[in-house]
């Protein structure tokens, strides 16, 4: 017995063959940002942004560039991706891109056929943010370089990660959220959109890591809105947010609210919760959206005293009383302007009353701009911090 396991033993080293696909650190190149644009002589035009890993390491940076932009036209996103060595000498790695960035100009005519491609690629992964470029080239967001994160694409996968998470700026829509939303029969897909603010030639010298106030920044402006996959208009960064409430996907927030003509106050928004009711009502759809919300008095104009009696009430009031007109406004807004219902409302109405969404099945622009939707607010104030009311100054 001890014999034969021996034997097999020395067999199966012969059989093994290590890695068969290895290759060495030094032949390979990580790509974190892909853009792509519409080409001046064929269909697409993709940048490349690959990094320099001396350069992101402190202790090897010589102050050369952190990374390589480079790009190449063709008529498939896919050819272009094999083709890049004609200029590059090592193989690229696509499964590390954290930012895909889509011009404006090809998002008008369409987007569908080389998002195709990103989905069906099995060494990209589905886990990076995309955004329209608005009012420039996509391939300028890879040339901008920063001091936080001297890779472009490095600095913009957190940023939109963290406007999400602390203020609501953006949609959090990655690759498989895009492609579901698409293929839903209730919902349109959206998109962040980012302009560069100030100077984008002087944004990619290296100069522009040396200076307290950056000649170009990525800023994050405003949700493009996409139906029949191609770019249809933008909305306000504050819609954003308004959005991610009535989906229930809105984490904290900080809201300014007018109290009067001259003062406002300010509420942390630490907790909230979103439910949707939908039915057929009349041959009609009717959604009725609940918009729960516990907050903090981040801070008042000193003509607003947060001490008096049922000051909190009077706060509430306020806050209710003006987000269910931004609510309002913004719903009315996409059933008459844009006919699209980027809340996901069909959705829901599908989920609750199938019988009657099957009539607005092939159509439910339909059924959403005939829709009666109201939104309902109400916010509590829980605290209002180390101190009551505002200081007195004269």
């Amino acid at each position: 017995m001890k014999c034969c396991l021996l034997s097999l033993s020395i067999i199966s080293i012969f059989l093994l063959t290590g890695c068969w696909d290895h290759s060495e650190l030094n032949q390979n190149a990580i790509v974190t940002g892909i853009a792509v644009d519409k080409g001046e002589d064929h269909k697409y035009k993709l940048s490349i942004e690959s990094t320099s890993a001396t350069e992101l390491n402190p202790r090897t940076a010589q102050g050369l560039a952190p990374a390589i932009v480079y790009s190449i036209e063709g008529d498939t996103v896919g050819e272009i991706t094999h083709k890049f060595n004609i200029a590059i000498s090592t193989h690229l790695v696509f499964s590390h891109t954290r930012l895909l960035v889509i011009g404006e100009e090809i998002a008008r005519e369409g987007i569908l056929s080389f998002m195709d491609y990103f989905d069906r690629d099995r060494e990209i992964r589905d886990d990076f943010n995309i955004v329209v470029a608005r009012d420039a080239q996509a391939v300028d967001f890879l040339r901008v370089v920063n001091d936080y994160q001297k890779v472009s694409s490095l600095k913009i996968f957190p940023q939109l990660d963290n406007m999400l998470k602390e203020w609501g700026g953006t949609p959090g829509i990655k690759l498989n959220d895009f492609i579901r939303t698409y293929a839903s029969q209730g919902q349109v897909p959206v998109l962040a959109a980012m302009k560069i603010l100030g100077d984008k030639e002087m944004g990619g010298s290296m100069d522009n890591l040396k200076t307290t106030v950056p000649a170009a920044v990525a800023k994050i402006d405003s949700l493009a809105i996409f139906k029949y996959g191609k770019l249809q208009g933008y909305l306000d960064l504050y819609d954003t947010r308004i959005l991610l409430w009535i989906q229930n996907k809105l984490e904290r927030t900080s809201l300014t609210i007018p109290y009067d003509d001259q003062n406002f106050f300010g509420l942390r928004v630490i907790h909230t919760q979103t439910k949707v009711k939908a039915r057929q009502v009349n041959g009609r759809p009717q959604i009725d959206i609940f918009v729960r919300a516990e907050s903090t008095l981040e801070g008042s104009d000193k003509g607003i005293k947060g001490a008096k009696v049922n000051a909190f009430e009077d706060f509430e009031e306020h806050a209710n009383s003006y987000l269910e007109k931004e609510f309002n406004q913004l719903i009315k807004k996409m059933q008459k302007e844009y006919v699209a219902d980027i809340f996901g409302l069909g959705e829901i109405f599908r989920d609750q009353d199938y019988k009657h969404f099957k009539q607005y099945e092939d159509d439910w622009d339909a059924g959403f701009k005939d829709a009666k939707i109201n939104a309902h607010v109400n916010i509590e104030v829980k605290r209002s911090g180390f101190r009551n009311n505002s200081y007195n100054i004269k």
